[in-house]
């Protein structure tokens, strides 16, 4: 079954403007991911919504340059292993009592409000590069304060 080229003209832009948005820029710039590595899961993650062969799933990724298979899949598994030692780092630390389980609340309030900034940030635009900055500005002051907070214990 081969896809349509509008079927991967729609994925890449897609895949596009999730990265490229004010919010993604700021997180991906602090995370343990690379912008290829994003990609490489958004196009992962869409191309299994839309059935398609695992051998296509690298023509999903909107950065233009043409890769092998092979790169594509070390990509992914690159990815992968970084999403899977974050999320155990956090497990990691709460159970030997360096991160309580309070302590995350403040974080999953602002993932959770992640989502109006998107919004405003949608509203805002392009051309207004001053709201832009603006509104980078406040996010991540926002997550600054909160990942540079005292959220670990001071003993154990």
């Amino acid at each position: 079954m081969r896809k349509e080229p509008d079927d991967y003209t729609d994925a890449r832009e897609s895949i596009r403007s999730m990265v490229t948005d004010v919010v993604s820029e700021i997180l991906l710039s602090s995370s343990h991911l690379t912008m290829p590595q994003l990609e490489t899961l958004l196009a992962d993650s869409i191309s299994n919504e839309k059935t398609s062969r695992k051998g296509e799933r690298r023509l999903f990724r909107p950065s233009g340059a043409r890769i092998s298979r092979g790169s594509y899949n070390r990509t992914l598994i690159q990815a992968q292993n970084n999403v899977i030692r974050s999320i155990y780092t956090i497990l990691l630390l709460g159970y030997v009592g360096l991160f309580d389980t309070p302590a995350l609340q403040p974080f999953l309030e602002l993932s959770g409000g992640l989502q109006g900034y998107m919004e405003e940030a949608k509203k805002t635009p392009q051309k207004d590069a001053a709201a832009i900055d603006q509104l980078k500005a406040r996010l991540w002051e926002a997550i600054t304060s909160l990942a540079g907070r005292q959220s670990f214990k001071d003993s154990l």
